[in-house]
């Protein structure tokens, strides 16, 4: 056996593998490029004390912290797609793609669905449907986000990402929380609005981190099915005897 004859027996990556690394790098990108975008509407209008104001109508902000919103949606899609055409496994009580393509549907809708000046409660005065509309599908879009964030911190296999999300779902959940109930005392806007734009952005980061983690698993599955399929290349000592 040559060093040709190596090469030529080697298996190659099915298209559906190397298209499914490709998706999960693309979202991770997506999703950390969307965290910058909304810091630097955070710094252009820092008066701003809620996330959803950066995007309201008449915001000098709107168009970069909508594309912000749509590349997020984008992210949570394609990572989705990913997990579907990949062979890793991430599958807890349901798979966590699916909850990723919701995820990403709602944040796609708030995207193209802002708030009305201002960004008011939906049902107070000066509130429009446009309002209700947006607030839901961003809070239902963050809570499957949470989901997502739940299902892989309960994946054994996989314990450096397990606790990746398990803190992140903690920080995330505290300071929302924490943000929410201050808004509705109306008390401290300014600390609420930074516990709120703190935990959007460790949930937008943590959707960069998982593209990159399902990136990694589909180069290793790749990487270990080429090791062990038929055609794998034998070490020199053995080609020789060949």
């Amino acid at each position: 056996m040559t060093d040709d004859d190596e090469v030529r027996a080697l298996p190659r990556a099915t298209p559906a593998a190397s298209r499914a690394s490709r998706w999960a790098v693309v979202g991770g990108l997506a999703a950390l490029t969307s965290a910058g975008l909304i810091w630097i509407c955070r710094l252009w209008d820092p008066s701003v004390h809620y996330v959803s104001q950066l995007g309201s109508t008449g915001a000098p902000t709107a168009p970069v912290f909508n594309l912000a919103l749509f590349l997020l949606a984008f992210a949570a899609v394609v990572v989705d797609r990913a997990m579907v055409a990949g062979r890793s496994r991430y599958v807890v009580g349901w798979p966590v793609a699916t909850t990723l393509l919701l995820c990403g549907l709602c944040f796609g809708v708030a995207s193209a669905v802002t708030c009305s000046p201002g960004c008011p409660v939906p049902f107070t005065p000066g509130a429009l449907p446009q309002d209700l509309v947006h607030i839901c599908f961003a809070v239902l879009g963050f809570v499957l986000a949470l989901v997502a964030m739940g299902q892989v911190a309960a994946i054994r296999a996989r314990p450096w990402m397990r606790a990746t999300s398990a803190a992140t779902l903690i920080a995330v959940a505290v300071t929302s929380f924490t943000g929410a109930m201050i808004a509705l005392g109306r008390a401290d806007t300014v600390l609420g609005g930074n516990l709120e734009f703190t935990a959007a952005t460790l949930a937008i980061v943590w959707f960069g981190v998982l593209g990159f983690q399902v990136a990694i698993d589909e180069r290793v599955i790749r990487s270990e099915q080429l090791d062990t399929a038929p055609g794998a290349p034998v070490h020199a000592s053995s080609a020789r005897t060949t």
